[in-house]
Formats: structure tokens, C-alpha cells, sequence
């Protein structure tokens, strides 16, 4: 009995080993993907934003600018210049516009990977651009990020049910 006790602790401590080394090669290849992923996060944020600013740039020559139309002196309407309203909440970009004689149009929201110093529910485009002239009373397109186009689900990936950071 002793000795079939010793054998099968010997063999217990042989599959422990073994069970061991199977268990660094496997957190060696979590760490690796968890590397992986992490690079293809930065490239899809990459990706992201060059999307977005050629989705802009191809707006911005579908919509180009007309000539300014000038009232007369001495009419009661008037041309304003259009405030830059970008990076601020919706409520207060709202408030800026009126302040300035002009009204917030067309309120659009457009999923992307939030820059840094824009928060979800903050204008990051405005149509006419800042700084043109628009007519007293006139609307401005607004443009209200939401959070997240073209980035995966935060868990989506495989190596979040072996993660430790749940």
C-alpha cells in the first residue's frame, strides 16, 4: 500500500509540473494578445479619426460656401459673424448662438472615438464655419459627438475571460 501511495505522489508532483509549465505558456500567450490587442485598439483610433476628418473634408466640398449675401445699410437685418461653438456642451452652444442673433438648426449626433478635450454631448462640428457671416436670425447646423464608431465593444475580445482586470 506504502508504496503504490509513493507512486501515485510521484505521479500527482509529474502532472503538477506539467500543469505548471502549461499554465506559464498559456499566460505568456495572454500577454501577448492582451499586446496585440492593445495595437489594434491604437491602430482602429488611428483609422477613426482619419475617417472622420475625411468624412469632413468630403462635407466641406459637397457643401461649399456661396457668396455672402450683404444686406443694404439701413436695413433692420443684418449679417452676423458666426461664433465658434465647438468643444462646447450643446445648452451652452445653444445659448452662444442666440447670444450672437443667430439659432441652432439641425441638431445631428455622430458616433466617434472621443478626442481628447471632447466630451460625449459636445459640439465637434458647426456648419457655416466659425468666423463667416451669416444673416441675424439665421440657423447653424450642429453636430453632437456620441461615444464610440469604430472601435470594438470594450468586451468583445477572448482575452477578456482570462483577464484579471474584470
Amino acid at each position: 500500500m506504502e508504496v503504490k501511495l509513493e507512486q501515485r505522489l510521484t505521479e500527482l508532483r509529474a502532472e503538477y509540473e506539467s500543469g505548471q509549465k502549461i499554465l506559464k505558456d498559456i499566460e505568456l500567450k495572454l500577454a501577448e494578445l492582451e499586446d496585440r490587442k492593445k495595437t489594434l485598439k491604437e491602430t482602429l483610433l488611428r483609422i477613426s479619426g482619419a475617417i472622420d476628418l475625411l468624412e469632413e473634408v468630403l462635407e466641406v466640398k459637397e457643401s461649399a460656401e456661396g457668396p455672402e449675401t450683404m444686406v443694404e445699410p439701413g436695413t433692420v437685418a443684418g449679417n452676423v459673424e458666426v461664433p465658434n461653438v465647438v468643444k462646447q456642451s450643446l445648452k451652452k452652444a445653444i445659448k452662444i448662438l442666440e447670444e450672437a442673433g443667430l439659432t441652432a438648426g439641425e441638431v445631428v449626433e455622430q458616433k466617434v472615438v472621443l478626442p481628447i478635450g471632447v466630451m460625449a454631448g459636445d459640439i465637434i462640428r458647426q456648419e457655416p464655419k466659425p468666423g463667416t457671416k451669416s444673416p441675424v436670425g439665421s440657423s447653424v447646423k450642429l453636430v453632437v459627438a456620441v461615444k464610440g464608431k469604430f472601435l470594438p465593444s470594450e468586451r468583445s475580445s477572448l482575452c477578456d475571460a482570462f483577464s484579471d482586470r474584470i
